[in-house]
């Protein structure tokens, strides 16, 4: 039986780009938010620095999903970034994590994320019976926001 008081599965989520849910997904790996540290110190301050915060970044968004004959979602959006067509290229994207009766539970949205990176499937003819197919995208985005 599920433990229903206890933390969320990570196993049940979906994946919005620009509204549309795309599905397939095996895994996401969400960013880290982090902020740079700034040393300051003034002429008449000990020799100690003091550290003040600098600038919030992110790390990238990464997601691997199943190739599927037909479904070229990842490659087109792609190919939108590599054609310059910027508005088509930028897309709010979110990534919902799910209880286990399929509610929305956590929300991570991103916005005006872009594919910088997109990886077609490793094929290996001498993996024991053969392994999923997938497509790998690596994601950039200006930033990231958590809605319960």
């Amino acid at each position: 039986m599920a433990d229903r008081h206890g933390p969320l599965r990570t196993g049940r989520f979906v994946v919005e780009v620009g509204g549309v849910e795309v599905d397939g997904f095996r895994v996401v790996d969400l960013p880290a938010r982090f902020t740079k540290e700034v040393e300051y110190r003034e002429g008449s301050d000990p020799d100690d620095n003091r550290q003040l915060m600098g600038q919030t970044e992110y790390e990238d968004l990464t997601m691997k999903r199943g190739a599927k004959k037909g479904d070229t979602t990842l490659f087109d959006w792609r190919k939108s970034v590599d054609e310059g067509r910027m508005e088509e290229g930028r897309k709010d994207l979110a990534v919902v994590l799910q209880t286990e009766t399929g509610e929305e539970a956590i929300r991570w949205e991103f916005t005006n994320a872009w594919p910088k990176r997109y990886d077609p499937p490793t094929l290996d003819a001498t993996s024991e019976g053969g392994g999923v197919a997938t497509e790998d995208v690596t994601i950039v985005f200006d930033e990231m926001t958590r809605a319960e």
